[in-house]
Parts: C-alpha cells; structure tokens; sequence
C-alpha cells in the first residue's frame, strides 16, 4: 500500500504558499505528462487534487504549511516505489524558505 500523509512547514504568506503550491503542481503534472487524467482546484487555489488510473494526490495549503494526502500505488509501481521520494523532494524544495542573497543551498 503507498498511502503518503505529509505535511511540510512553509514560512511564507498564505498568498505565496498558494503561489508555491501552483509551482509544486507545475512540476508534478511535468514529471507525469499523461499519466494525470484530471486536475481540481479550489476556487481560491489553496487546495488541489489530481487523479490518474489507479492514483491520487490532495495537496492544501494553510498560513503554516502544506498538507498532501496521497495514494499512489499504480505510480510506485510503475516507477520501482521511487515517486513518493520525487513527490516528497518536489515539496521540500518549492516550500522550504530560501536564504537572504541566497540559493536556498547550505
């Protein structure tokens, strides 16, 4: 079974959170193409679900951080159990905070 809870911290304004959030989805819908079939979001953007044969994936934005419940056992299998780690990554780097004149890198 690949169902994923996760939530990651933000530091940023509700406003640029759901920025972010169109950002993570941007790059989700790139890396599976085809494989998602249909995308909802709410009317104020803060929360979205995409949905593909045999997997899904809820993600919403609060003031402190973003929420993903998922099931993906079509995509783990597919891909060697590989996509959850991508999804986690993909959260990390377009939520977590960049440093002042920085990369975002230490």
């Amino acid at each position: 079974m690949s169902l994923l809870t996760l939530s990651v911290q933000h530091k940023h304004t509700f406003d640029e959170a759901r920025r972010h959030l169109e950002t993570a989805v941007h790059e989700i819908t790139n890396r599976l193409g085809s494989l998602i079939k249909r995308i909802e979001w709410s009317s104020d953007h803060s929360r979205v679900r995409l949905e593909g044969s045999g997997f899904w994936i809820t993600m919403q934005v609060d003031e402190q951080a973003v929420h993903v419940s998922a099931d993906l056992p079509v995509l783990d299998r597919l891909l060697g159990g590989s996509f959850t780690t991508r999804l986690k990554e993909i959260l990390q780097r377009t939520f977590q905070p960049k440093l002042p004149g920085g990369t975002g890198k230490a």
